[in-house]
């Protein structure tokens, strides 16, 4: 039993413990997604270093071997790929594929060809993702491939 009128106001009722957790839950849930965007974004921009890594292997591949090689654009089927098979992509979720690059020959899919000369037909992929346009430009002279935000 309380001797004193402090002792019996000492603490915090079960209400003012149920508001601090429900401002906790509240807090947590912003932290996460806030996570969870930026996971996200991550992912993308991981997507892009990888897809500019692939177009300056298909050229080294290009000039090593002596022939030409080839990056396959499949805006369909939502990926890249080398045309030897060696590597694919896939593009990730909620990211839209937009190229320009040579026409394609008869039934083949749009693509970026390099040359043993190290040159290449050039072409730009555009990859949108939550407003905002990155892009992969493949120089045609040099066959050089840089990524940038648009």
């Amino acid at each position: 039993m309380p001797t004193s009128r402090t002792e019996a106001q000492a603490g915090f009722t079960l209400l003012e413990l149920l508001v601090v957790l429900v401002i906790m839950a509240l807090s947590a849930t912003a932290v996460m997604s806030v996570g969870r965007s930026s996971l996200e974004s991550a992912r993308v921009r991981s997507f892009m270093v990888e897809a500019e890594a692939m177009f300056r292997d298909a050229r080294t591949a290009a000039i090593e071997n002596q022939a030409q090689t080839s990056v396959m654009i499949d805006a369909k089927g939502r990926r890249l790929s080398m045309s030897d098979g060696s590597r694919m992509l896939e593009v990730p979720k909620g990211v839209s594929l937009d190229a320009k690059v040579a026409a394609p020959k008869s039934g083949e899919l749009p693509s970026v060809r390099f040359f043993p000369s190290g040159g290449s037909t050039g072409g730009q992929i555009t990859f949108n993702f939550r407003g905002r346009s990155y892009g992969l430009r493949i120089n045609w002279l040099t066959g050089r491939a840089d990524a940038q935000t648009l």
